[in-house]
């Protein structure tokens, strides 16, 4: 029977991407259905060894299918972008795709990070995004951007107040521009001015005013960047909202060898504009209409921030599917001690290529879990500088990894292990397919 035939017979209903063949066999593939994407896939690999590769099949996969996807990637080289822009162009779909570059002005459109959410979601989005080694300035600041915020919010949904980034700082900055707020909120609306009200009193102390200094810093070295006029409110820019319902194509290049610090800090904040998003989603497009976006992540440790651990269970209600990849399991360690356990709770899928580390390769091969085995065992007995079998053997039962470390540890190029757990749990060894 032609392995062709075979492998039709062995792959699953749905829609899915052939992965590789799965060791052992000659005809059994490795398929990632869109179920398991819905679920969430996390892909870890050292580089050079495939794990691109298989994240750019997901990717060619959902542009072919005609879905709507997401792309973050924290290299922003000149040489992915073309690539990227080509997969796009092979799939006829010039006309749905948006890119955002922080290092390359010549085809970069523009991304208002704050356009969407209340005034609390804002202020979440900003404050957790940012760098605080001071507990009392990142609560006056915390404190001065919700009230700022509730004023924004309200002219936004009232008097059509388009406001960004450069207007965020401009607000922690001038008296003036906060009095010309005030104005335009009528007396019958107390509780918006007196929170505009309390800004200008708090810029207009000379000691208050300092308490936002970390604050406004952060602010500027985004907006005064090279890069701050593709951050200003645009009618044609990226709605990530908008994006999705339209199963749009965004591609977001953040250089982070080039801008460091400030290429993670708006990648913290598009995770928050990302899960903001996915809430709206729920509240306002009815289930029947949803449809699935696929958002992809490269080097996600740099950009992850504690809380996002709970959302990969959330996204599945608003139909988007996660694939979140970088080196090993140990870089998650920047985040906390325990994020990597509990993000796997929600994840269903791990693709892992070689894994060098002891502690990686041990973490992965936890995920897989163990197997009971007997083995047999044998008596001797010792004589003269000699142990002698004594024929009496035992039967004991023992806890084995399905996938052993040192398999992880051993992989080579374009190998790698896959554990799933959902439909069902299993674990195996692919070859991952170039094509």
């Amino acid at each position: 029977m032609p392995n062709s035939l075979l492998s039709y017979l062995f792959s699953p209903k749905e829609p899915s991407i052939q992965i590789g063949r799965i060791e052992g066999s000659f005809f059994q593939y490795d398929y990632l259905t869109d179920g398991e994407l819905n679920h969430h896939v996390h892909v870890l690999g050292a580089s050079g060894f495939g794990k691109t590769v298989l994240i750019n099949k997901i990717m060619k996969q959902r542009l072919f299918q005609g879905q709507g996807l997401l792309w973050i990637d924290l290299k922003g080289d000149i040489e992915t972008i073309n690539q990227m822009r080509e997969a796009v162009k092979a799939s006829g779909r010039e006309n749905d795709l948006k890119i955002f570059s922080i290092s390359h002005a010549e085809f970069s459109g523009t991304y208002n990070f704050v356009k969407v959410g209340n005034a609390t979601e804002l202020r979440d989005k900003i404050m957790r995004s940012l760098e605080w080694s001071d507990k009392f300035y990142e609560t006056q600041s915390s404190s001065y951007l919700l009230k700022l915020f509730i004023g924004y919010c309200w002219l936004r949904d009232n008097q059509s107040f388009n406001f960004d980034l450069a207007a965020v700082l401009e607000g922690l900055s001038s008296v003036e521009y906060i009095a010309d707020l005030c104005v335009k909120v009528p007396d019958s609306e107390p509780k918006v001015k007196k929170a505009l009200e309390d800004c200008y009193t708090y810029l207009n102390s000379s000691t208050t005013y300092l308490n936002l200094s970390g604050l406004r810093s952060q602010i500027e070295s985004l907006v005064l960047a090279d890069f701050g006029i593709f951050l200003r409110e645009d009618q044609n820019g990226i709605d990530l909202f908008s994006e999705i319902k339209g199963q749009k194509v965004v591609f977001i290049f953040l250089d982070s060898r080039r801008y460091g610090e400030s290429a993670k800090s708006l990648g913290r904040i598009l995770i928050r504009d990302i899960i903001a998003t996915s809430a709206r989603i729920d509240a306002e497009v009815a289930a029947i209409d949803r449809k699935v976006f696929t958002v992809m992540i490269d080097e996600f440790p740099d950009i992850a921030h504690e809380d996002f651990t709970a959302f990969p269970d959330r996204a599945r209600s608003s139909k988007m599917c996660l694939v979140l990849g970088h080196q090993s399991m140990s870089d998650l360690d920047k985040v906390s001690d325990t994020f990597a356990k509990r993000l796997a709770t929600n994840i269903s899928s791990l693709y892992s290529f070689l894994q060098p580390v002891q502690e990686s390769a041990e973490a992965v091969s936890s995920r897989a879990g163990t197997r009971t085995v007997y083995k047999e065992t044998e008596r001797t007995k010792r004589l003269l500088f000699w142990d002698l079998p004594t024929g009496d053997k035992s039967l004991r039962e023992v806890e084995e990894f399905v996938i052993h470390p040192n398999t992880v540890k051993s992989l080579r190029v374009g190998e790698c292990v896959v554990i799933k757990k959902y439909p069902n749990s299993r674990a195996y060894k692919i070859k991952v397919s170039l094509t």
